[in-house]
């Protein structure tokens, strides 16, 4: 783990001695929890604008897929695939499927 320094406004540091009053927890966990929660918003927020892949966000967030897809749903984020993409995959599939059995 490396140490960083850094400045933080004192509206944010007054949220972090309010977490750690409420959580029992050191000011170095709280803002490491922030941190990990600030973290988790935006790659959540990338994968749900489609800018990256589930796989990619399991490896940034450095959990699994399943972990991933356990924190999205909690965070209320389905997917980033809409229903265009899923009827043309599903056209693709069928396509397929029609050529394998044609050709046997």
């Amino acid at each position: 783990m490396k140490a960083k320094a850094l400045r933080l406004p004192d509206n944010l540091l007054d949220a972090v001695k309010f977490a750690e009053k409420k959580e029992k927890i050191d000011e170095p966990t709280t803002l490491r929890k922030f941190l990990r929660l600030g973290a988790e918003k935006y790659i959540a927020d990338s994968y749900a604008r489609g800018e990256i892949s589930l796989r990619e966000a399991a490896e940034v967030l450095d959990i699994t897929v399943r972990e991933t897809l356990e924190l999205l749903w909690d965070m209320g984020i389905t997917g980033n695939v809409g229903a265009d993409e899923i009827l043309k995959s599903i056209s693709i599939i069928e396509k397929n499927a029609a050529t394998s059995k044609s050709k046997t």
